[in-house]
This record gives structure tokens, C-alpha cells and sequence, in this order.
């Protein structure tokens, strides 16, 4: 396995390949893309500009593979929003196209003294101009290289938000799958960077293929009975979905009488599959030009107030931003919803009053009325007060609040979670069911474990355990029927997370602002099935206590 490490301000490459020594799932993964982040922070690593810190991005040795669950490119880098570690994902064609260079991941390193676009070809690297491409939204400049590299080619590209450093701008592969939440459009943009390109024709190394195809076999015959993979695979889809008052944010989780979410009868027309290579499952869908992702319709509608989310959506994939943070800062700004669109295109330019170039977003977020985050990142669309563990998982993770970062307590509830999937949920050690609104660090410590785990290996949640068809032990086979080796996913799981939390100490992140706002220790829900649901202050302290404890995270 070998990753290309590319100076943007020297113009050159170089190749590092993986220790032998090390475990066949890790080597040139998202592990030691981690590992060689700290090694550049570790001497005055606080003072660290996150846009001179490299920016990785990797599949490793499982994802890139045509299977079910194995669709993951991974990017790791320092956050615009926290100061700290940036670590995320995107599904999609990406990880295959990188894959099928020879590599396993890319590491960008400095700044370019002009925009290039970095094409990656059968492992060569080659800085193109992209002068051209400056200025293009993403589906532009996507069009604009395919044509120029051809269809095979695999984009991942920023748009305007990026060129101008907005802070939660976001890249955009393979033009339907973005990496959302933490900056990486800025980091790109900062580095100069207007794409990079993948082209190549390598087939990944697979220990067992007939393994592989066994397993891939049983997944597509478990997806029809699987609820919850069955509602991702249909139409509309996972992403469009309705919540019960409290259950999601509606106007920056000020109301708590009203249902958040979208109403799934009144979607458009499914336009196509965003499909991931390998998986049946289809989770991501097209509709009024643009992909939806879980937390975007929600975030954009009801949370922030916009008229119609399906077309801020695809305003937010053309211009690069980060429909969650985005929908954040509208919200917390009080902007009107007939001003929004306007100043969403404002903010893509950095700027909130038409008046000049700026960090527009961090002016209105400055100025703004309680702005929802937790380690300078907005919170995602679902309300901890509802589901306290998640909360939990929001406050602790070092990334920050990722709707993702474990399993919602809601798929525990004896009557509103998901019995079939209980026996799973026992095997990974986790009590099942288990009471909605109950506080279970020691529980979360292990579902958090458990999904950090799959994320240090590539494999998709969507996919995998402890509700979706492949269990711990399906992954385990999945991973060794690739690499050869059988994967420890939880102990995995756990370095991943100390190796994060690693890089906030020396970015000057300690357990003070593991949090929560205000909100939601002091308003509780108004109305609907969760009514009076609110935090208890010293209690979730607690409970914070015992979870970090159970990370081996330092108090």
C-alpha cells in the first residue's frame, strides 16, 4: 500500500509506502494519515495555520473495493471551524477512482502560488493550472475535467465558498458526494487547490475474492428485510424524512411545538441514483438537480427558516458549502426566509452585506444570537434533549457534533426502536432496548468505539452494524476476505479516537469544551410524544465523566 505526498509550494512528489509491519487494514488508511498529522503538529503544533497543515485523502487497503459498504474516501486535516482535528467522509465513486490509480491515499502539503488542479494518474502526480476552472461552481468545473481526462476520471472539487475561505465551504466528489461539515472546501481553496483528479487503471488487491462475493451475495439478500437498509434503498429514501416536534431542529431549536424535517409526499421527482460501486443498497438520491444527504433537507427547511431546502440544496452542492453549517449560521443570524437566498450567495463570495471580499460567515456568526455548536461547529439536525446519548457523543467526539458519531438512541426504545436488530446490538455490548431519554455512557463509549472503528477502516455506516445488515462479525469477514487479516474494529475504533483527541491537545482543545449549549439544559421540549424532555445538567456531566473515562480520554 503506498500513499503520494504531494508540496503544493515546491511542486514536487513523493511516495511513502506503508510499514510492512503494520496491520494489512490499516496500512495507508485513515490511521496513519492520523498518526502523520501528529507527527507534523507535535513541535508548536498550536500554532499550526490549518490551511499549512496537510490535508489527506484516503481509502486504504478496504475501501476503493467493489462491494457493499466499501464506497468511503476519508479526509483528515486541521478544521476552519474548531482549530482541531477535521476527520471525514464521503461516499460515492471516489475512494474506487483513487484506488484504481495504485494508491491509497493522497496527502496535500503547503500552498500552491496559483490555482493547479493535482491529477493523479497511474500513481504519477502532475500539477495542472487551473485558472480556467477558478471561479467555476462545482458541476462546471466537474463537467469541464471529465471532458478533459475522461469519464472514468474521479472529480473532487471546491467551489466559490472554497476560493474564498469560507470557513464551513466543503469539497464535492464525483459531483453528488461531498465531505461535509469541517472545512475542507477553505483548506483546498487556502492551498490553492481547485480539484483533484484521479485517473488510472489498477485493479485493488483482494485476499479472497470468492469470499468477497459470498458476502456481497448475502447483503443484497438481506437488504429487502432489513427496515431500515429497506427505507435507505427506497424511494424517496432515508434523507427525506419527517420528524416529531423535538425531534429536530426547527428554527435553531428555539421550537419544540412544530415537526422538523420534510414532508416525503411532497418531494420532486426522483431524478437518478448517486450510486456508491459494489453497494445495492442506493441510499443517495437526486432530486431537483442535486444529491440529498441525511441532514440536509432537515438542517436547510425547518432548522433555518429556507422556503424551499431541495433548491438550497443544490445551491449548497454548486457552491461548495456545508448545508448544515450553513443552515446554522442563517438560523443563529435571524436572517428572514425571502433574504435567504440572496445571502447565500453573499456568503459564497464571503460576504453578508454585498459590501467586499471577507469571511462574511465568520462576521455573521460572530454577531449572531446563540449560535448552536459545540467546538465551533454547528450541531446537526437531531435534538439531544430527546436522545441524551447522542448528545453525549456530540459533546465528547474530538471532531465535534457529526449526526453519525454512534447509533441514536431511538433504534433502542422498546416500542419505537428496532427489535430485530436487538440481538446485534447485545453482541457488540451494548444494552438492548434500553429506555429513550435514559443517560448510558458506558453503552455510547462502545457504540462510539464501534462506528470510529468502521471509519478507521473505510467501511460505510449506512451499511454495517449494529442496524444495517452486516454485523460486527459480517465486517470483520468483509475486511479480512480483502486484506487477508481480521480486523479488531472496536480497539481500532478506540485508537482512532485517541489519536484525535491527541491532536486537539496539542491544538490547545482539552475537555472544557466538551459541551453542549446552553438550550438544552434549560428549555425543555413544549409538546408532541417528547414533551417536558430536557438535560440535567450535573447529570450529563456525569455521564460525561464515565464516558470519557471509558475512551481512556483524560480528564
Amino acid at each position: 500500500m503506498a500513499v503520494v505526498h504531494v508540496d503544493l509550494s515546491a511542486r514536487t512528489a513523493w511516495t511513502v509506502a506503508s510499514d510492512p509491519a503494520a496491520a494489512a487494514y490499516v496500512r495507508g488508511g485513515p490511521l496513519e494519515a492520523l498518526e502523520g498529522l501528529l507527527v507534523v503538529l507535535s513541535d508548536g503544533g498550536e500554532d499550526v495555520d490549518p490551511v499549512d497543515a496537510p490535508v489527506a485523502l484516503v481509502a486504504g487497503p478496504v475501501a476503493g473495493v467493489a462491494g457493499p459498504g466499501l464506497s468511503r474516501i476519508t479526509a483528515i486535516g486541521l478544521s476552519p471551524l474548531s482549530g482541531g482535528i477535521a476527520d471525514t467522509r464521503a461516499e460515492g465513486p471516489f475512494a474506487a477512482g483513487l484506488r484504481r490509480t495504485g494508491l491509497t491515499g493522497i496527502v496535500l502539503h503547503g500552498r500552491a502560488p496559483e490555482p493547479v488542479t493535482v491529477l493523479v494518474q497511474d500513481g504519477t502526480v502532475t500539477l495542472v493550472p487551473a485558472g480556467g476552472l477558478w471561479g467555476m461552481e462545482t458541476g462546471a468545473a466537474t463537467d469541464a475535467l471529465t471532458r478533459r481526462h475522461g469519464t472514468d476520471a474521479v472529480v473532487a472539487v471546491i467551489g466559490p465558498a472554497g476560493e474564498h475561505g469560507v470557513r464551513y465551504a466543503t469539497v464535492v466528489t464525483c459531483r453528488d458526494h461531498p465531505l461535509p461539515r469541517h472545512g475542507f472546501g477553505a483548506l483546498l481553496g487556502g492551498k490553492r487547490v481547485k480539484a483533484v483528479v484521479c485517473v488510472g487503471g489498477s485493479v485493488p488487491y483482494v485476499a479472497d475474492p470468492d469470499a468477497l462475493t459470498r458476502i456481497a451475495a448475502a447483503y443484497a439478500d438481506a437488504v429487502p428485510e432489513n427496515t431500515l437498509t429497506a427505507w435507505q434503498r427506497g424511494a424517496p429514501g432515508f434523507a427525506v424524512w419527517r420528524g416529531e416536534p423535538g425531534y429536530a431542529n426547527v428554527a435553531n431549536f428555539t421550537d419544540t411545538r412544530t415537526a422538523g424535517g420534510v414532508d416525503p409526499t411532497a418531494a420532486p421527482a426522483l431524478e437518478r441514483v448517486a450510486a456508491c460501486p459494489g453497494c445495492p443498497t442506493d441510499c443517495v438520491k437526486v432530486y431537483a438537480g442535486a444529491a440529498v444527504h441525511q441532514e440536509s433537507l432537515a438542517a436547510l427547511g425547518p432548522g433555518a427558516g429556507g422556503p424551499d431546502p431541495w433548491t438550497l440544496n443544490a445551491r449548497c452542492l454548486q457552491l461548495g458549502l456545508d448545508p448544515v453549517s450553513l443552515a446554522g449560521t442563517l438560523a443563529a443570524a435571524g436572517i428572514p426566509p425571502d433574504a435567504i437566498p440572496d445571502t447565500v450567495e453573499r456568503l459564497a463570495l464571503g460576504r453578508d452585506d454585498g459590501a467586499g471580499p471577507g469571511d462574511g460567515a465568520a462576521r455573521l456568526r460572530v454577531t449572531a444570537d446563540a449560535p448552536m455548536v459545540v467546538k465551533g461547529v454547528e450541531l446537526p439536525p437531531f435534538d439531544p434533549r430527546v436522545q441524551p446519548n447522542l448528545g453525549l457523543g456530540y459533546a465528547v467526539a474530538p471532531v465535534g457534533p457529526r449526526y453519525d458519531i454512534l447509533e441514536h438512541d431511538l433504534d433502542f426504545d422498546p416500542e419505537r426502536g428496532m427489535p430485530a436488530c436487538f440481538p446485534e446490538i447485545r453482541r457488540v455490548g451494548v444494552e438492548a432496548p434500553r429506555l429513550l431519554g435514559r443517560l448510558d455512557p458506558a453503552g455510547t463509549a462502545v457504540l462510539m468505539r464501534l462506528w470510529s472503528g468502521l471509519d478507521a477502516l473505510g467501511v460505510c455506516l449506512f451499511a454495517a452494524t449494529p442496524t444495517r445488515p452486516l454485523g460486527l462479525r459480517d465486517v470483520e469477514d468483509l475486511v479480512e476476505a480483502v486484506t487477508g487479516e481480521r480486523p479488531d474494529v472496536l480497539g481500532l475504533g478506540a485508537r482512532r479516537l485517541s489519536l484525535q483527541r491527541r491532536v486537539n491537545r496539542l491544538r490547545g482543545l482539552g475537555p472544557e469544551q466538551d459541551t453542549l449549549p446552553e438550550r438544552f439544559f434549560t428549555e425543555p421540549i413544549e409538546s408532541g410524544p417528547y414533551a417536558g424532555a430536557v438535560l440535567d445538567r450535573a447529570s450529563f456531566d456525569r455521564a460525561l465523566d464515565v464516558l470519557r473515562e471509558q475512551l481512556g480520554f483524560p480528564s
